[in-house]
C-alpha cells in the first residue's frame, strides 16, 4: 500500500506509514473502468504483456503498482488515445506507426527499409507493428527467464 503522504510503499497490512508514520486509509475504492470514448485525448500508460494461456498480446490501461509488478516481463508504454481519424489525417497516423515500426525493428536488431512499407494501407501497417511489438515481449520475456547456472562437471575445483 502506498502512502498518500509521502509516497512509500508500505506492507498491504500495515496501519502506519514505516517512512513517516501517518494512519494509512485502506484503499476501498475500486478503480472504474472508462469507456474509450471518454479516454479520447487523454495521456494514459498501458501495460502491455502476453497472456500465460492464450499466448496473445493484452494490455491493461492505467494499471496499478500490484499489476506492473505482476507483469514484469511486460512493457508499460505512456501514450495519448487518439479519437479516430478522419481519412484526411491518416498520412499523420501513418508515420506515427511507421516510427513504431521502425522502432521495434531497431530493438529486435533488424533492418529498418520505409520502402517496403509504401504500399501498406493504415490497417495493415497496424498489424505489422502489432507482430513486431509481439516478438519484442516474447523476446523481453525469453531474455528475463532465470536459467540456472551451468556447472561443468569435467573441471576439477
Amino acid at each position: 500500500m502506498k502512502c498518500s503522504q509521502c509516497g512509500t510503499k508500505n506492507d498491504p497490512t500495515s496501519k502506519f506509514c514505516k517512512e513517516c508514520g501517518i494512519e494509512l486509509q485502506a484503499q476501498t475504492q475500486t478503480p472504474t473502468l472508462a469507456a474509450i470514448s471518454e479516454l479520447y485525448g487523454k495521456e494514459v500508460e498501458v501495460l502491455f504483456f502476453i497472456e500465460g494461456f492464450t499466448g496473445k498480446v493484452t494490455g491493461i490501461v492505467n494499471p496499478t503498482e500490484d499489476q506492473i509488478g505482476r507483469y514484469r516481463e511486460g512493457i508499460l508504454q505512456r501514450m495519448v488515445i487518439e479519437t479516430p481519424a478522419p481519412a484526411s489525417e491518416s498520412d499523420e497516423n501513418i508515420g506515427a506507426i511507421l516510427t513504431f515500426i521502425r522502432q521495434s525493428k531497431e530493438y529486435l536488431g533488424e533492418k529498418y527499409n520505409e520502402s517496403q512499407y509504401r504500399n501498406f494501407s493504415p490497417t495493415e501497417l497496424k498489424k505489422e507493428y502489432l507482430k513486431l511489438f509481439e516478438r519484442i515481449l516474447k523476446d523481453k520475456s525469453r531474455k528475463s527467464e532465470v536459467k540456472p547456472p551451468q556447472v561443468d562437471m569435467g573441471k576439477k575445483l
